[in-house]
Formats: C-alpha cells, sequence, structure tokens
C-alpha cells in the first residue's frame, strides 16, 4: 500500500510543470465583475522575451524561443510605490498563450484585468520588488485570453 502511495506522489510531482501550462477554467470573454479590477485598454509593445536591446522587429523564431512579453497601456495593479511601469504579462518559450500574444500589435484594443499580487515572505516584499503581479487580458480582435505575471520571475526570485 505505501508503495502506491510512493508512486502516485512521484507521478504527482513530475507532472507539475504541465500544470503551469493548463487552462485554470477562466470564463471566456470580457469579464464584468464588481469583485476583479479590470480595464479596456491597448497594447503598448509585443517583444520576444529576450530581445536585443534596441529590436523593434521580432519573427515568430524570437517569440518561440525565447518567449513573449506584452505591456499594456494601463497602470492596473501596479503599486503606488512603483512611479514607472505598465501591466504586462510575460511568459518563457511553450508557454499556452504565446500565439496570442504574438499576434498581437501596438494599438489593439486588450481588456486587462488584475488577478492579484504576491503575498509578503521571508524573500519577497512587494513593497519593493514589482515582480508577481497576475494578469488576465481578453485580446477582443482574436476573441481569445491568456493570463502571467508582468515579470519573468515572481517577486523575491532570480
Amino acid at each position: 500500500m505505501r508503495v502506491v502511495g510512493c508512486i502516485a506522489l512521484i507521478v504527482t510531482i513530475g507532472s507539475l510543470p504541465a500544470l503551469a501550462d493548463q487552462d485554470p477554467g477562466y470564463l471566456p470573454g470580457p469579464w464584468h465583475f464588481k469583485a476583479v479590477s479590470c480595464v479596456d485598454t491597448t497594447v503598448l509593445s509585443v517583444t520576444a522575451r529576450l530581445g536585443a536591446e534596441g529590436q523593434t522587429t521580432f519573427t515568430a523564431a524570437d517569440f518561440k524561443q525565447s518567449g513573449v512579453a506584452v505591456t499594456f497601456a494601463t497602470q492596473l495593479g501596479v503599486v503606488p510605490l512603483f512611479t514607472k511601469g505598465n501591466a504586462a504579462v510575460v511568459h518563457y518559450q511553450d508557454t499556452a498563450g504565446n500565439d496570442i500574444m504574438a499576434a498581437e500589435h501596438r494599438g489593439d484594443r486588450v481588456q486587462v484585468c488584475f488577478l492579484g499580487g504576491p503575498a509578503p515572505t521571508t524573500y519577497c516584499n512587494p513593497d519593493k520588488d514589482d515582480r508577481g503581479r497576475n494578469y488576465r487580458v481578453y485580446d477582443y480582435k482574436q476573441r481569445r485570453q491568456y493570463w502571467g505575471m508582468n515579470e519573468e520571475h515572481d517577486c523575491g526570485g532570480a
């Protein structure tokens, strides 16, 4: 009996990275909830996660190899302590939703919803580290959604 439990645990732990790419079951379409802060805004930029400084054009291979970063014309979810910065979603390569993100263009109309920020821990001081803010984005033109954090790493991460 114990062996079976250990095997199940190993299978569960081994499958954890795949869980990050699964659909969390968010409702599709624009959201109009009072309990979730959402704004209609536009895309400011779409870049490869690891683009070169000054690079302004990106190929499908750039997005596939390094991931995608999309910045929006809103400061929704940005803590007032941070005077710079806009809402953004950054994905590593092969993350679910990259195809939607890579297809966006500056000026595209989107709805950005702030899902929450990091809690204070021994590794994370959200007053000093603005990473780890989570967003859900609905693209009106594509009629599709994606979600993720505003940086590659969570608050207090690498």
